[in-house]
C-alpha cells in the first residue's frame, strides 16, 4: 500500500493535477500507515476538519465532484456506513 500510494502521489505531481484535497489525503495516508486502529480515529478527525475546511474553496470543488470524501470520513469518525451518513444528509436537506 505504502509503495502504491509514492506511485500514484508522484504520477499525479509530474502531471501538476495535485488539488489540496488529494495532498490531505496523500499526507494523511502517509502518516497512518504504520498507525494501529486505535490511534486512526483521531487521524481522521483532522482529516475531516481539513477537507471541510477546503470544501469551501472554490477552487477545490473539482475535487468534491468525483467523490463523497466528507461523507466517508464522517463514516469513519462516526463509525456509521457512508450510505446511513448520506442518506441522513439528505434527511435534513429536505427539511430546510
Amino acid at each position: 500500500m505504502e509503495s502504491l500510494s509514492k506511485s500514484v502521489y508522484r504520477f499525479m505531481a509530474k502531471m501538476k493535477n495535485l488539488t489540496a484535497i488529494e495532498e490531505a489525503i496523500f499526507k494523511f495516508l502517509r502518516q497512518t500507515m504504520p498507525l494501529s486502529p486505535r490511534q486512526l480515529k483521531p487521524e481522521f478527525e483532522k482529516l475531516l476538519a481539513t477537507i471541510k475546511h477546503l470544501e469551501k474553496d472554490r477552487f477545490q470543488t473539482r475535487s468534491f465532484a468525483y467523490i463523497d470524501i466528507i461523507s466517508w470520513g464522517e463514516g469513519r469518525v462516526y463509525n456509521k456506513r457512508m450510505e446511513e451518513i448520506i442518506h441522513d444528509k439528505f434527511l435534513q436537506s429536505k427539511h430546510r
